[in-house]
């Protein structure tokens, strides 16, 4: 028997905690849980305002909630506007209980959230479209909310979807699933934790990545010239007026070509979309410039680094008398798909880049502007790899650290 048979006869993930050795117990959902009753109340039913009762849609499950719901004072989960019947008072969601997605429009059906962090006035109950579950026996805080929505539990229910343009699963079914936790409470609790406090760290960075967005976004309306020739928010020692320029006098535009028969080498080739592949030849070998989309993604620039190759679809613009950056804030600016000349697919023409006009100040007020947003950047993108490598990890701990 190989080691990784020997692993599936034990019952052990691939993954585990110093000190645990048990196999993994082995039960049917319907032998652990208690279904409570779920509601039928609409999205018109359903008020963020105010409220008593909290409510669980599934709607929110699929879209908004994780694994692990911190409940108290969470402005994520509306309150329901209608009287309650008096048959749900034993249906109220306690601490720990799982309350599943049972229809979605593709295979995500069966996604969970564990309810936790509820006060004592908090009362909560869960919607249209949802089975409520609530254990029989203790369980580590998160272990069965990430556990639920595991491969390996949720790869179980695939078989048991039913539907083409809508797909559900019965309580029935879902019985008769088979779980498999540590018999120790200890290890449950260590596997719950540590991914509590994983998403916690994505969300962090997630709320970090938000708020620089929100600040480059705000710079970008105070920091360049409106048509007074001034900007609202600006360095000290700067007062001039800005100038009135096209953007054909400050740089050239530049259309992409096809790359096919070019060689494999490390020179990047960029699309509308972004990095393609490598080949052997540049287009610009020394300049650094902007891609634009001349056809579909017209609305996305972003700078390229020389040296570089652009596919047909993409322009690229190297600056001749402006910076770079400076530049590259004022191309964020433009609403792009206002110069759209096509019926269809969405277009953009040298000529009309070229007329594209505004305001701009003396080339070291540029460079300190410049400066500004690309530091921004350079935070949002460390952001971004963190935020992707976090869930990166957060994957490959959920395939490995269950059964």
């Amino acid at each position: 028997m190989t080691k990784q048979n020997e692993k599936d006869a034990k019952r052990v993930p691939e993954l585990r905690f110093k000190g645990f050795t048990d196999d993994w117990e082995q039960r049917k959902l319907g032998e652990t849980f208690l279904f409570k009753k779920n509601n039928t109340f609409s999205r018109s039913e359903l008020s963020f305002e105010n409220g008593y009762v909290k409510n669980i849609h599934y709607g929110d499950i699929l879209v908004k909630y994780n694994e692990y719901l911190n409940v108290h004072n969470n402005s994520n989960i509306p309150f329901v506007t209608q009287n309650i019947p008096s048959n749900f008072s034993s249906s109220y969601l306690q601490d720990g209980d799982i309350v599943m997605a049972d229809t979605a429009e593709d295979e995500t059906v069966g996604k969970s959230t564990e309810i936790s962090s509820l006060s004592s006035n908090d009362r909560v109950l869960a919607g249209l479209h949802t089975i409520p579950l609530s254990p029989k026996q203790k369980f580590g805080s998160g272990f069965l909310g990430f556990y639920l929505n595991s491969n390996s539990y949720h790869d179980k229910l695939r078989p048991l979807m039913q539907g083409i343009k809508v797909t559900s699963i019965s309580k029935k079914n879902l019985k008769n699933t088979i779980l498999q936790f540590p018999k120790e409470l200890e290890e449950q609790k260590r596997i719950g934790k540590l991914f509590i406090k994983l998403n916690r760290t994505i969300t962090l960075h997630e709320e970090q990545h938000r708020r620089l967005e929100q600040l480059k976004k705000a710079l970008l309306q105070k920091m360049f010239a409106d048509e007074t020739g001034y900007p609202a928010l600006r360095f000290k020692g700067f007062t001039e007026n800005w100038k009135q320029s096209y953007l054909k006098d400050i740089a050239s535009v530049n259309s992409g070509r096809d790359y096919k028969h070019l060689n494999k080498g490390n020179i990047p080739v960029y699309g509308t979309g972004g990095y393609m592949l490598s080949v052997d030849k540049a287009l610009s070998n020394t300049k650094d410039g902007i891609g634009i989309g001349r056809k579909g993604t017209i609305n996305n620039p972003y700078i390229l680094r020389a040296p570089f190759w652009t596919v047909d679809t993409l322009f690229y613009v190297i600056p001749y008398n402006i910076d770079l950056n400076f530049l590259y804030g004022i191309f964020q600016k433009i609403d792009w798909r206002k110069k759209d000349e096509s019926t269809g697919v969405p277009s953009l023409s040298k000529e009309n880049i070229n007329k594209t006009k505004f305001k701009i100040p003396a080339i070291s007020e540029q460079k300190k502007i410049g400066i500004i947003f690309q530091n921004l950047d350079s935070l949002i993108t460390l952001h971004q790899h963190k935020i992707h490598n976090l869930k990166r990890l957060k994957r490959a701990l959920l395939q490995k650290m269950f059964v």
